[in-house]
């Protein structure tokens, strides 16, 4: 058995001060996928535990995230380090033109032996979003940052990318605005 021809094309593009590596990943059997990230931070007046706590009990992301619409908790797992893994199905709803669209996805979230907190969001067709939050103690607060991979199918790749990119930068504020008024 041998395996597929893979080749590996790499563009750097900067979008909105963010710079992004996007890498297209062609396989031999005729799918063509693209990888791209990108990164954030804020820094919220509260502790990183409440933080933490927060954004690990996806069930408050419908409080801060503009595109869920429903969170429900499916199951719980362990994984081989001990970590607990919650999972979810998450209902979404994206305005795209004209056109408003609805979608599920199905998401694995838990606090990994370092103390970030580490999803997986899966979504037809082929769509992949690996996160990686660390809540981090700085002066009188927290300074959270956020790694995003992304993996989509190279027609779908722009579109989840400024949808996720700018969902993120609102799910940031608004994590801010909740955060430090609980504490007002």
């Amino acid at each position: 058995m041998h395996q597929p021809l893979l080749l590996h094309l790499f563009t750097l593009v900067v979008f909105e001060e963010i710079i992004i590596l996007i890498t297209s990943t062609s396989r031999s059997n005729g799918t063509h996928m693209v990888h791209t990230s990108f990164e954030q931070d804020i820094f919220i007046a509260t502790s990183s535990e409440k933080v933490t706590d927060f954004l690990v009990g996806l069930n408050n992301h419908s409080q801060i995230h503009p595109l869920i619409v429903k969170v429900e908790q499916t199951a719980s797992s362990t994984a081989e380090d001990g970590t607990e893994i919650k999972h979810y199905k998450i209902r979404d709803r994206m305005k795209q033109g004209p056109f408003t669209i609805a979608f599920t996805y199905d998401v694995m979230i838990g606090i990994n032996t370092q103390g970030e907190i580490v999803s997986d969001a899966y979504q037809k067709p082929g769509i992949h979003l690996h996160n990686i939050t660390r809540c981090l103690p700085e002066g009188n607060g927290t300074r959270v940052t956020e790694h995003v991979e992304i993996t989509a199918p190279r027609l779908l790749i722009q579109t989840v990318f400024k949808q996720g990119l700018a969902s993120h930068k609102e799910m940031f504020a608004n994590l801010k605005k909740a955060l430090e008024n609980i504490d007002a």
